[in-house]
């Protein structure tokens, strides 16, 4: 058996991220056999989304043929100051999950973050190197991750059928890296203005608040969770469902009811992709992986993600996931109140199809 303990920490590191850059390169290769011949051939039957998205709303062209940040235009600068206007008490509260080596809810295929130290007292210890001249010493890390394995943002190039991404570009421009609506457009435009918290798990869920599994979600139950919690939502507000997924998850008496393919959340219905193209909603963030219910059930036929396709590729409405809102919600239960001061900004990753986010809410 080899023995790592001769092996520096940063080696390790070093051999670990090797080996999964290696892997994800090797997998883009047996890709590039097959992307000329089919990217320039067109499916010879059409999506089923594209049935079920039939003489739905689109906003493509809306802000012209090259915006990359959607519904995010309605968010200016009258609506951050609309948000601004909610701040009563300074009561701040940071809406990301923890990032913990090996741990953490995900989408199946992906894995928790991984975490490592690169250097640190232990290198010194050991005497493998010196400090610094003068006697400075300091620690180093190194992460490797999905960038949708925490609390994140997905970008508009995220998600898409019928080869074709958010407005009508070629889902080609997705391949090694977004050329067209990656996430560092949204980056660079951030999300801020009027938030709602719908608390749908209060509502119509178990005694700590927690939707069944499988539960779906629809306009009726986000209008009758504002009529409940005496809140109006009004035209460009940034929606923030509650499910209780997240406190399943990470409550040991609940977590063996978790599972990410039957999370509570939004169904697609053409009442609700209509609904939210009507009130120009920007953003849609939950405590769950997808926002949506991941697999559903429509005409009998079996979806997965389609309000992805409804709502990110069709709408540009910016979807953001892996919410932690129990501590927002316990607060909002005792003071009466569920709008405030949203804001929140990913990562301007070049190319990225996600980032990591820590959203900020403040009342």
């Amino acid at each position: 058996m080899f023995d790592f303990s001769r092996i520096s920490q940063s080696q390790i590191t070093f051999k670990l991220l090797l080996i999964a850059s290696l892997s994800l390169i090797v997998n883009n290769s047996v890709a590039d056999s097959r992307i000329e011949e089919r990217s320039t051939t067109k499916s010879s039957s059409m999506s089923p989304m594209n049935e079920l998205q039939q003489d739905a709303p689109k906003n493509w062209g809306k802000w012209g043929d090259d915006d990359q940040v959607g519904a995010l235009n309605y968010l200016d600068n009258t609506q951050v100051l609309r948000g601004v206007a909610e701040i009563k008490t300074g009561e701040r509260f940071t809406l990301q999950i923890p990032m913990t080596h090996g741990v953490g809810p995900v989408f199946p295929g992906r894995v928790p973050v991984q975490h490592f130290m690169s250097q640190d007292q232990s290198v010194y210890s050991s005497g493998k190197i010196d400090r610094l001249s003068g006697g400075m010493k300091y620690s180093d890390d190194a992460v490797f991750m999905y960038l949708q394995g925490t609390t994140h943002v997905d970008a508009l190039g995220h998600a898409w059928y019928n080869n074709e991404v958010y407005n009508g570009k070629s889902a080609d421009t997705t391949i090694h890296g977004h050329n067209f609506v990656d996430i560092g457009a949204i980056g660079e435009k951030a999300m801020v203005g009027r938030g709602v918290l719908l608390d749908v798990g209060k509502l119509l869920g178990d005694n700590n608040g927690r939707l069944a599994p499988n539960t779906c979600v629809n306009l009726p139950e986000l209008k009758k969770a504002a009529k409940a919690q005496n809140v109006t939502i009004k035209k460009r507000d940034i929606l923030l469902i509650r499910t209780g997924s997240m406190g399943r998850f990470y409550d040991k008496k609940d977590n063996d009811n978790w599972n990410a393919l039957t999370e509570p959340g939004l169904c697609h219905s053409k009442e609700l992709v209509n609904w939210l193209d009507e009130m120009e909603i920007p953003v849609i963030a939950s405590d769950n992986l997808a926002v949506e219910k991941a697999a559903q059930t429509i005409n009998g036929e079996t979806f997965v993600i389609p309000l992805h396709g409804a709502l990110i590729r069709d709408l540009g409405i910016v979807l953001s996931e892996i919410y932690w809102l129990d501590d927002l919600a316990a607060s909002s239960a005792k003071d009466g109140r569920y709008s405030f001061f949203f804001s929140a900004a990913p990562l301007k990753m070049k190319g990225g199809t996600g980032s990591p986010v820590n959203p900020i809410v403040i009342k």
